[in-house]
């Protein structure tokens, strides 16, 4: 053999042994509930790679010696990347496994620090449903409350990331954000609309010419992951929904569907997300497919290492049909628009068994263009009562919605429907300072002054005389149970402009109690009786509001 055949049948051998190793080991320091990101170069050549590889994961060992598996998404050209929070402190192994020689076999160690931050959902991390399935809490068992903002556009070109027509805010993504950070919103909300429709970013379409579902853009998904980092950044718990239910009725189908849930976990696992899958699930125009998308959230959970809270954003159908599935993490009801339901709309989910966390998710957006409110702007009042009702009917939490802010209108002249031309019309740097959306501040900061989690719809609390209303303007309360140290009663505007009368009941006798009205409109206090004690009988009689047009919160709480 020659000296140059020799030569050539080396380096044939170092590249074969070069592809048989393990990729060179990368390590990471990073504080806990942060993401990693692990950069991978494939050697294979694939038509439709979103498609074709479909098997990459890591597995990552965490001090103790448990094993958490994340899968890996395609980022464009040959790249490939798999994203992961350690949520434990110490050093942690990992190894990617895929068939592609270029993916499988990386190695490395992941140094994960104690998280030195302000930021709640890193302090305490993801979200998961509460041992006794009322509430949602952090990883570490600390209750979330949750106020959301409905931005269903909010991955879109339409809610732009890198202008803003708004002198206040040099972005009008990052404005909105900034001013909901302030004003105490705990949850941003939002669908990727990938297959609904050839929707765009400044990362481009999120599909491209070879085909929905099929040719995805990774620069739109891109332009999302900057997004979902600015939401991180702030200390936003990030609600996803891949799209509206009845898309499953076009061209696409259950395997589509799977496939891009899957990609989007992978995406944005490694965040603090919450799953849910898709908008109106259970519209009636979804047809056959409505289990479907229960596959789908099914998924989803199977495959995420953190099991944190899953859910079906439901339509004005509401079935109570998942409480029994251990992925259903928690209930969305969409109340609608212009509507008020009454109180037991909210008590029959909360009292579905096996219990389960139940949220308002949608119900009356303020200023709702009247193509969706027949033929009239809903009224404040009504946003505001939805949000209130929900929570003493036993929700854990609200999202609130506006227009121009839901469908991210950027001027008043936006041709998208959904944005109300003309007099209805509302662009978002209006809507940002929407009245409502500020009193969601209030009522966020009224729950979380005091152990919200602990108390439960309580329909003996009080009763009410037989002139309060039986109807949605019903008024009614929540305690911490018979021991009756907190009452928390909420009385609807009184349409008739009248007052509410009733006894409060099974106060203790001997114990002394402070009471206050609160303000829902401009959240400041006022003082019933301080110091008091109730009857022998351990009751207390309710007394006037301060106004009879007007919606009210009573507060009663034993001081000793």
């Amino acid at each position: 053999m020659s000296v140059m055949s020799v030569a050539l049948l080396w380096c044939v051998l170092c590249t074969v042994v070069y592809h048989m190793q393990p990729s060179r080991a990368v390590n990471f320091t990073v504080q806990c509930w942060n993401p990693i990101e692990i950069s991978l170069i494939a050697t294979g050549q694939y038509a439709t790679p979103y498609i074709d590889v479909a098997d990459l994961n890591a597995t990552f060992v965490s001090p103790n010696g448990d094993s958490l598996t994340m899968i890996g998404f395609w980022d464009g050209g040959q790249t490939w990347k798999v994203r992961f929070a350690p949520n434990i402190v110490g050093q942690w192994s990992y190894r990617t496994n895929a068939r592609d020689t270029g993916l499988n076999g990386q190695t490395g160690f992941i140094t994960c620090t104690p998280y030195t931050g302000n930021l709640p959902i890193y302090q305490h991390g993801f979200l998961k449903p509460s041992a006794n399935n009322r509430y949602l809490t952090y990883a570490d068992g600390t209750p979330f409350y949750w106020l959301g903002d409905t931005h269903w556009s909010g991955f879109s070109i339409a809610e732009r990331f890198n202008e803003s027509n708004d002198p206040r805010f040099s972005s009008m993504f990052k404005g909105m954000i900034d001013r909901r950070v302030e004003q105490g919103y705990t949850v941003w909300k939002a669908e990727t609309f990938a297959n609904n429709g050839q929707i765009s970013n400044e990362g481009g379409p999120a599909w491209g010419s070879g085909g929905f579902f099929i040719d995805l853009n990774p620069g739109f998904w891109q332009n999302i992951d900057q997004r979902v980092e600015y939401l991180a950044s702030k200390g936003m718990v990030i609600s996803i929904a891949q799209g509206v239910g009845r898309s499953m009725t076009n061209t696409s189908t259950e395997p589509d569907h799977r496939r891009l849930a899957r990609y989007i976990l992978a995406r944005y696992g490694a965040y603090p997300t919450v799953w849910v899958t898709a908008q109106e699930f259970d519209d009636v125009r979804t047809g056959n497919c409505i289990p479907c998308w229960a596959d789908v959230a099914a998924e989803v959970y199977n495959l995420d290492p953190y099991k944190r809270a899953n859910s079906l954003h439901n339509a004005y159908t509401n079935p109570i049909v998942y409480h029994d599935k251990v992925w259903y993490g928690f209930v969305t009801l969409q109340q609608g628009h212009n509507y008020q339901a009454p109180i037991d709309y909210w008590l029959g989910q909360y009292n579905a068994m096996p219990p389960r966390p139940v949220l308002e998710d949608e119900a009356n957006y303020e200023d709702l263009i009247p193509r969706y409110t027949g033929g009239t702007i809903i009224p404040k009042w009504k946003t505001r009562q939805s949000a209130w009702q929900a929570q003493i009917g036993g929700a854990f939490g609200f999202t609130y919605g506006g227009q121009g802010i839901w469908w991210a209108c950027y001027t008043t002249q936006d041709t998208n429907s959904n944005c109300g031309n003309g007099s209805s019309a509302r662009a978002w740097y209006t809507a940002i300072d929407f009245p409502v959306g500020q009193q969601m501040s209030y009522m966020a900061r009224f729950w979380t002054s005091f152990n919200w989690w602990t108390l439960a719809p309580d329909g003996n609390a009080i009763h009410w005389s037989p002139s309060a209303p039986t109807d949605h303007q019903k008024p009614y309360q929540k305690t911490d149970g018979n021991n009756r140290s907190l009452v928390i009663a909420y009385l609807p505007l009184q349409l008739n402009g009248t007052v509410y009368n009733g006894t409060v009941n099974n106060l203790s006798p001997t114990d002394v109690y402070n009471a206050s009205w609160f303000n829902p409109r401009d959240g400041t206090y006022t003082s019933i009786a301080d110091g008091w004690m109730p009857t022998s009988e351990g009751q207390w009689h309710v007394p006037y509001q301060p106004t009879a047009d007007n919606d009210w919160v009573l507060k009663i709480q034993r001081i000793k």
